[in-house]
């Protein structure tokens, strides 16, 4: 069962590594960015994972998409903004917005995968760390990548980390016709 747990909190925690490619071009501050992250996405797993029982007969898998729309909105502002000259990350409190609307975008999908298993009898403390860590390690992979060559040369085209956000979030609302 705890392989099943891994390769689930793998799974959903894919669209994080494409996230973190994204956001690495949004600000220096790559740390807090991951931090955020995990930490919105573990605490909605461990919302998710206690109140499995008060749920589970109104919580269904199409929920994911909501975060596909979150992620296109993000994506169409931070496209309005540099279309507008704009310094895309102003502030601190900026910053800190967008890194709870983006962890709650691609933490839906782990908190609902958490869902399941706690339905499965994977009731555990461990389960939203696992889920939440390997988010972690894939914005941080997303980020590495970014700062490779390759990343570099798709960091000087402006619109690219926006469109990847409005592509990621098109992908999650596939899951509503799939």
């Amino acid at each position: 069962m705890i392989s099943f747990l891994i390769i689930t909190a793998i799974t959903v925690s894919l669209d994080s590594f494409i996230c973190g490619f994204s956001l690495s071009y949004l600000s220096n501050k790559k740390t807090p960015i991951v931090i955020g992250i995990a930490l919105t996405v573990f605490a909605m797993c461990l919302v998710t994972n206690y109140a499995t029982l008060l749920f589970s007969n109104f919580i269904t898998e199409k929920t994911t998409c909501l975060g596909g729309l979150i992620l296109i909105a993000i994506g169409i502002i931070n496209l309005l903004i540099k279309q507008n000259g704009q310094k895309q990350i102003t502030t601190d409190k900026s910053l800190f917005k967008q890194i709870l609307c983006i962890g709650f975008a691609v933490g839906l999908d782990g908190s609902l995968a958490n869902l399941s298993l706690s339905l499965m009898g994977l009731n555990a403390f461990y389960v939203p760390v696992t889920i939440a860590i390997t988010h972690a390690i894939m914005i941080w992979l997303g980020i590495l990548l970014s700062q490779s060559s390759i990343g570099k040369k798709l960091g000087k085209i402006e619109c690219i980390s926006p469109l990847i956000l409005i592509l990621l979030g098109g992908y999650k609302l596939l899951g509503l016709f799939i």
